[in-house]
């Protein structure tokens, strides 16, 4: 799989677990330490030059995905297994 892939990923899985949980963007943003701006970036699919690792272990620690499904696996694809909250 490719990098563009990867963080494509990333944006899309994101957005759905922020969705999936019926989460605000503010609220979304608070919970993986990023700012508001960085979460409509991923969002909208555009993964930011500079984004901290540690964006990684909050959506680990907040959604139990780890850092190689959020890279490499579709998640809203798996929907039948999510239980908001824990995957």
């Amino acid at each position: 799989m490719s990098t563009q892939n990867e963080y494509q990923n990333v944006c899309r899985n994101i957005r759905y677990l922020r969705k999936a949980n019926r989460l605000s963007r503010t609220a979304m943003a608070r919970k993986l330490h990023i700012t508001l701006k960085t979460l409509d970036l991923l969002e909208s699919g555009v993964f930011p030059e500079r984004i901290n690792i540690a964006l990684f272990f909050h959506v680990n620690k907040a959604f139990g995905v780890t850092p190689k499904r959020l890279l490499t696996v579709s998640i809203e694809n798996e929907a039948g297994d999510l239980v908001c909250g824990r995957i």
